[in-house]
């Protein structure tokens, strides 16, 4: 049986199981003289019902708590468990069956241990799951078992198509989740990049598939404030200089494209870090340089997305001859791009884009 064909079984039987009427339960809230299984059944309707008040009639009074999210967060107070679950069942699309593994009742103390089963649907229709071992630790208090203790430890997150039940892994998600929100980055904050991330993005980088594994580039790092004011100053320049050759204009119309140019370039130039990424012309494969090259720009770029960072491929203001003589660059060297690193001013929208299906054909034209 598929895990898809498990988790639709599993669905349906939880359905069932919440239809039933509410008197067919031993009892609908914690009163004292309850067994742990008894109050654990409880505990477990209230959340499946989001029902705030029968839950804690199951958790302690005492301000001090525990629980362990699954998120890792600490939640050490009644009240922030309260907070938390008063969130939770705010939300909607949701259910959470679960399966009873284990009770444990001494005189004073005892603990439950479940499999909980949670799925929600995302607003892309999607379903999203999380199976948890839930182990609760509860206390007698006025000859009641009430929760101190909630313990979370996720065993697998994923999404699901419920058409066709494939399934992808929290891993999987986030690697698209990263590819879909890279954007074209034009103004920065000044906030410094770490040596450490600057060299885990290059890394990155580096794996990059490359012909023969000839492994071509070169990565120019820039974070002299200096000098690239410097470098400001002479591509605006350089970009007003194949304006006029393109264009005749009138000196107002001059004017206005300079103030332009120069706005734009101190937007392009406000990062804290820029990467001249190269490629060695005398490689052993040379005709296959230029793919190398952009391949290890398109790796850069979704990890720096994946730290935290903006990035750009910018070629237009930084044409390779003048970025060669700026930098001293080998003439063996060829240029890619010139793309910064930094905390974006803010991340732009996701521009339109055709649907995949529009781009895609299978075996032939």
């Amino acid at each position: 049986m598929s895990r898809h064909q498990i988790y639709s079984l599993r669905m349906s039987l939880f359905l069932i199981l919440v239809s039933i009427p509410c008197f067919l339960f031993s009892a609908s809230r914690n009163r004292p003289g309850l067994s742990l299984r008894e109050t654990f059944d409880i505990y477990v309707r209230a959340v499946q019902a989001s029902d705030l008040e029968i839950l804690f009639t199951t958790v302690t009074d005492q301000e001090k708590f525990f629980f362990l999210t699954s998120q890792g967060e600490l939640i050490d107070s009644r009240e922030g468990y309260y907070k938390f679950h008063q969130d939770w069942f705010r939300e909607e699309d949701w259910e959470m069956p679960v399966k009873l593994l284990e009770v444990n009742e001494g005189e004073d103390y005892g603990y439950t241990t479940a499999l909980f089963y949670y799925q929600q649907k995302t607003a892309s229709g999607e379903i999203y799951s999380l199976d948890s071992y839930f182990t609760l630790i509860f206390h007698r208090e006025d000859r009641m078992w009430k929760v101190i203790a909630d313990v979370c430890t996720p065993v697998s997150r994923y999404l699901s198509d419920p058409e066709s039940g494939i399934e992808y892994t929290q891993e999987q998600t986030q690697i698209f989740s990263v590819i879909r929100n890279r954007r074209t980055v034009r103004k920065f904050k000044s906030n410094p990049v770490p040596r450490e991330h600057i060299m885990k993005i290059l890394e990155a980088a580096h794996f990059a598939p490359t012909a023969g594994n000839q492994q071509p580039w070169r990565f120019l790092v820039i974070q002299d404030r200096n000098k690239l004011d410097r470098l400001k100053e002479a591509a605006s320049s350089w970009y007003l200089e194949k304006y006029q050759q393109k264009k005749k204009s009138s000196e107002e119309e001059f004017v206005r494209i300079k103030s332009v140019i120069k706005k734009t370039m101190e937007n392009a130039l406000s990062a804290p870090v820029y990467v001249a990424v190269l490629v060695d012309s005398k490689a052993e494969y040379p005709d296959y340089i230029l793919y190398d090259g952009t391949l290890t720009a398109g790796y850069l770029m979704i990890a720096a997305r994946a730290l935290g960072y903006g990035t750009g491929f910018y070629t237009t203001f930084f044409p390779e001859d003048e970025i060669r003589d700026f930098f001293s660059i080998p003439e063996r060297y060829r240029l890619i791009c010139f793309t910064p690193i930094g905390v974006p001013d803010s991340w732009p929208e996701m521009p339109g884009k055709k649907k995949t299906e529009e781009l895609v054909i299978f075996e032939s034209f």
